[in-house]
């Protein structure tokens, strides 16, 4: 029994010191990184760890960039995976395109100085200074002129490619503003032919996103851009959020009045838009997507739309073929457009008729005559004024010359 308990804490003791070993060894890597970058930005963090389930984390991460005077930090940023020897292994598991069948990515608790974004001007957290910028969905979203100095949240990336031909690709991100998840389907045994250029055709075969608004980010948002345009709140979201050019601003066209409906609602916060699209074969060829009109990606994308579980239809005018929607413009212009009709009179009775229009049918093939009737001569004459060669002109033709003569119905 002695000899078991010295030889259960002799492999105690290679475990940990092989893990500490180990983790000695990450962190020697990371300070050449980092110093390397630091002409570019002031890196540190605490200390990289691994557990016992094969996970590799890196801890109390800070980087605070040139200029910056806050940092922003990380709590953890930690990476596990089907492979419980991938750390030991030096992540040797992704070499050559072969990735585990499960692999999670994950940053936790990062926190991120917004203000110091904005002092210089970078994408996605510039103020709102002109009118396209609250138009425009998501870009008005500036979290400083919100009132947010900081922005918390996580984020977590995630595979599996248990099933090659169905893999799996999961991205979920939170903060106190927001809220979204995205669920990617596809072909992983295609993945590496079209990341080196091999294959044009896109192998995702469905995409699901959901996503979410805080009621009291909402509240901000709203009151930002409202505070722009100089309406109150409840007015910027109906007549600015809700209207067709917002609609048109956001998608590239216009999603239809129960669509504009839902982005109103969704604007608020507190509810749940979410998407399925199983993109048909059009859009999986890469070098062809950038011809296509907006009209028709939507088109092709084959969505199925929810507000809080409610089915939202888009404008039919959306999923319209080009074919189709000019073929019922035309339908809907010949409904429109009333047909003239016509009465055949007596030639013997054509006097009657004066300052009529009529259609005349001459004998012997000759070309019909059609214009106003304006009297009849004494040689028993028809006196038809008719426009030709750019003016007005009268022509006669003697009576045993017609065949028919129809005269326009009032």
């Amino acid at each position: 029994m002695k000899n078991l308990v010295i030889v259960l804490l002799l492999l105690a003791g290679a475990l940990f010191g092989g893990k500490f070993a180990i983790e000695k060894r990450y962190e020697s890597k990371l300070d050449d990184a980092i110093s390397m970058v630091r002409g570019f930005a002031s890196v540190s963090y605490e200390s990289v760890k691994i557990d016992f389930d094969g996970s590799i984390s890196l801890n109390g991460l800070s980087i605070v960039p040139p200029g910056f005077e806050e940092s922003i930090s990380v709590g953890r940023i930690r990476a596990i995976s089907s492979d419980r020897f991938m750390a030991v292994n030096s992540f040797k598991s992704f070499e050559n395109g072969n990735f585990p069948e499960t692999f999670e990515f994950s940053i936790e608790q990062m926190s991120t100085p917004v203000a110091e974004f904005e002092k210089y001007s970078l994408d996605g957290f510039r103020s709102a200074s002109n009118a396209k910028e609250c138009r425009a969905f998501l870009t008005s979203f500036n979290y400083s002129a919100a009132g947010y100095s900081r922005i918390d949240g996580d984020m977590r990336v995630s595979f599996d490619f248990r099933d090659v031909y169905n893999a799996v690709v999961r991205v979920d991100s939170y903060d106190q503003t927001a809220s979204m998840n995205l669920k990617v389907v596809g072909d992983a045994s295609q993945a590496k032919s079209v990341a080196i250029g091999l294959s044009k055709q896109l192998p995702i075969s469905e995409i699901n996103l959901s996503a979410s608004i805080e009621p009291d980010a909402a509240e901000r948002f709203v009151k930002q851009c409202a505070d722009h345009f100089k309406v109150t709140p409840e007015v910027y979201l109906e007549k600015v959020v809700g209207s067709k050019k917002y609609s048109e601003n956001s998608f590239g066209v216009d999603l239809g009045p129960q669509m504009r409906e839902a982005v109103v609602r969704f604007m608020r916060g507190g509810s749940e838009f979410s998407l399925k699209s199983e993109p048909s074969s059009q859009l999986k060829k890469l070098e062809q997507l950038k011809f296509y009109k907006t009209k028709d990606i939507l088109r092709w994308m084959n969505l199925a739309l929810e507000l809080d579980g409610e089915s939202l239809p888009l404008a039919e005018s959306v999923l319209e073929a080009e074919e189709q929607a000019e073929e019922k413009k035309k339908q809907e212009q010949q409904k429109v457009e009333v047909k003239p009709t016509y009465s055949v009179v007596s030639v013997n009775s054509a006097e009657q008729y004066i300052g009529r229009w009529v259609r005349i049918t001459r004998t012997n093939s000759r070309k019909p005559l059609e214009g106003k009737l304006s009297g009849v001569s004494i040689s028993n004459r028809l006196m038809i004024d008719m426009f030709q060669h750019g003016g007005l002109m009268t022509q006669t033709v003697r009576l045993d010359e017609i065949d028919r003569i129809e005269v326009l119905n009032n």
